[in-house]
């Protein structure tokens, strides 16, 4: 993949921790809970930027699976899979378990619009974001982070599948709730 040159070298990351994403420049770590009030106004929150956002896990303990979850509808449809589905695609000992991009659109919106997007689907409302709902149907789902990182315009997709690829070859799977590479 071509990325900027000053971009650090993805298959150096090792672990996908907090420590190692921040210094590869992720910032936030909030709790989906919080990000109404996270708008960026020149104050560290959410930026209206392009770039690249994760959802991270803290919990080391086994994850409980919900039959039913948090999420809402989107095009009029509930996201909840089997149990089964959900096991098969976790991958253990990683805190990383969504990798998405927010590119920045006709009005705006860029990073916040996307990773609110998201916020409300695990709100139970009505949704436009499809991408890792599996999320949802983790009992925990409410004690998850966001975090984000700025990109320049138009590389945002393409920071997004090489973190999915650097993920995959260290872990063996892709992220539990991101569906392609």
């Amino acid at each position: 993949m071509n990325l900027d040159r000053s971009e650090p070298c993805l298959a150096k990351l090792k672990t996908f921790n907090f420590l190692e994403l921040s210094g590869y420049g992720f910032r936030g770590f909030i709790p989906f809970d919080s990000i109404r009030q996270q708008r960026a106004h020149n104050d560290g929150g959410i930026p209206q930027s392009p770039g690249v956002y994760l959802v991270m896990r803290i919990s080391p303990d086994a994850p409980r699976f919900l039959a039913k979850g948090f999420g809402g509808t989107h095009k009029a449809q509930k996201a909840n899979v089997p149990i089964s589905i959900l096991e098969a695609k976790w991958v253990p000992d990683a805190s990383v378990l969504y990798f998405g991009k927010a590119s920045q659109r006709k009005f705006g919106g860029g990073l916040w619009d996307r990773v609110n997007e998201y916020a409300v689907a695990g709100r139970g409302q009505k949704h436009g974001h499809r991408g890792g709902e599996h999320i949802w149907q983790l009992a925990d789902a409410k004690d998850l982070l966001v975090a984000w990182k700025v990109t320049p315009g138009g590389t945002e997709q393409q920071l997004e599948g090489s973190l999915i690829e650097a993920f995959e070859e260290h872990y063996g799977k892709i992220p539990f709730a991101n569906r392609k590479r």
